[in-house]
């Protein structure tokens, strides 16, 4: 049979890559180099992170030691990875409805692409104790402000009611 452990780390490795490849495609929408297809991938692979991210959510808390969110890490864990997946179909509507990316909607990818990457980073510190992320704190819970949350609720309602003002005519 195989371990929690070893299905998070699958599981994780593929979202992982997944939301890589979508960064690197936001970025070059947002320079507007690369092929005409850049676009395209980089919201197909946004949405191949966005599948396989509840997967290792799951998994991560079946194969974290103790009665699963009893640490700090684990708690921004799943802060983090829960506004990326907020992030990521808030873009991924606006795709749908509005078609190709501009710069800004590249720059909210690489942003939510990046909060996937800080979670993967704070993996690494909980499970095996070392992490590129060494100046973030590891004691206490990042809870976003009520500003922040604001900022970001406001920010996927716009991106929703933007593409339903565009279609209802």
């Amino acid at each position: 049979m195989i371990s929690a452990g070893t299905f998070h780390m699958v599981s994780t490795d593929a979202a992982i890559g997944m939301f890589v490849l979508a960064g690197f495609a936001f970025m070059l929408v947002l320079i507007n180099k690369g092929p005409e297809v850049k676009d395209t991938v980089a919201h197909w692979a946004l949405a191949g992170g966005l599948i396989m991210t509840p997967m290792a959510i799951i998994t991560g808390i079946l194969a974290a030691p103790g009665d699963g969110l009893d640490n700090p890490l684990l708690a921004n864990k799943l802060l983090l990875s829960m506004t990326a997946t907020g992030l990521a179909i808030g873009l991924l509507w606006r795709r749908l409805r509005e078609g190709p990316a501009d710069r800004i909607y590249a720059g909210i990818g690489m942003i939510t692409c990046g909060m996937i990457l800080v979670t993967a980073g704070i993996g690494g510190e909980f499970s095996r104790g070392e992490s590129l992320l060494f100046f973030l704190p590891k004691d206490l819970v990042l809870l976003f402000p009520i500003w922040a949350s604001a900022i970001i609720l406001l920010l996927g309602l716009a991106m929703i009611g933007k593409s339903a003002i565009k279609h209802r005519g």
